[in-house]
């Protein structure tokens, strides 16, 4: 099979950059504090001995699976935001565009690239998390299925980024509106969540009747946040499944809704769909035909 010569490009740079083998130096790096801290921390405290210790690796693998997808979500924008724009700034942009590559195929090979960064985080952090394979935790399966998640958040973020630096020609410019995007979408969804069940609980006081909170549509904001179909592959691993759906019934009455029930699934094609309509858009303005 043959790689996209930007993707080849881009993973040659990036193989020769510094700033790659420091993002991850500083993920593992993390990764062992969270397991060394969650291992002799809560196994002390506990005892290695008893049977509740058992949990001790559980709960080390939900903060670190956790801890890479912020760090995922950190990394990509700084690489995805200014793929294009960083052509542009070096003017580079029109000798990759008289070549037989089309705009599209440069598009996907950026975003291959920025893929390129999760892969490589994900597979350096393999040794540290398969610890709890030890303890049958889970399996070879799941790590895989982890792997996908934060694939998909790569794609969804890439794409974010890519976009923001086909649109902006400014580099900085760029990479900052990537982050303050993909910031809003993790964090201020949650925030605007919040701040609609705060505001239920004033209603409740101010009006003293006395019910479930319901936040209303707000609840359709996490369909947006790469965060609830990240969640829901950790729930399906070490939960029951349905911790996602439990939290959407404590912000209001959804038992009849099948998109609440099937919220993590419908967030990740939702992604998927956004992702799509991001690249395709990329390409078009990037093609010179279409000016």
């Amino acid at each position: 099979m043959r790689l996209n010569p930007v993707f080849e490009k881009e993973m040659k740079r990036n193989s020769r950059s510094s700033r790659i083998s420091w993002i991850i130096f500083v993920c593992n790096l993390l990764l062992a504090v969270v397991a060394f801290v969650c291992y002799f921390g809560e196994s002390n405290q506990l005892g290695y001995l008893a049977p509740v210790s058992y949990s001790v690796p559980m709960n080390c693998y939900i903060l670190m699976t956790y801890l890479l997808f912020i760090l995922v979500v950190l990394s990509v924008p700084a690489v995805a935001g200014g793929s294009i724009s960083l052509e542009r700034e070096k003017k580079t942009l029109d000798v990759l565009l008289t070549t037989n590559l089309n705009p599209w195929r440069i598009i996907t090979g950026k975003l291959e690239a920025s893929l390129g960064v999760v892969l490589i985080l994900t597979v350096s952090a393999l040794p540290v998390l398969s610890l709890v394979v030890v303890f049958g935790g889970t399996g070879l399966g799941g790590l895989l299925l982890m792997a996908g998640g934060l694939l998909l958040t790569g794609i969804f973020v890439g794409s974010i980024g890519i976009f923001c630096s086909v649109v902006f020609k400014r580099t900085t410019l760029a990479t900052v509106l990537s982050y303050v995007i993909v910031v809003f979408l993790v964090v201020g969804i949650c925030a605007c969540t919040g701040l609609a069940y705060y505001a239920g609980l004033l209603q409740q006081e101010m009006t003293a009747a006395y019910q479930q909170i319901d936040v209303g549509g707000a609840i359709y904001l996490l369909l947006f946040n790469p965060f609830t179909s990240f969640a829901g592959i950790i729930s399906r691993q070490l939960g029951n499944g349905r911790e996602m759906e439990q939290l959407c019934y404590l912000l209001g009455n959804y038992g009849q809704n099948p998109l609440i029930h099937y919220l993590p699934e419908a967030s990740a094609v939702l992604q998927l769909l956004i992702s799509a309509v991001l690249l395709v858009t990329a390409g078009r303005k990037l093609n010179p035909l279409n000016k």
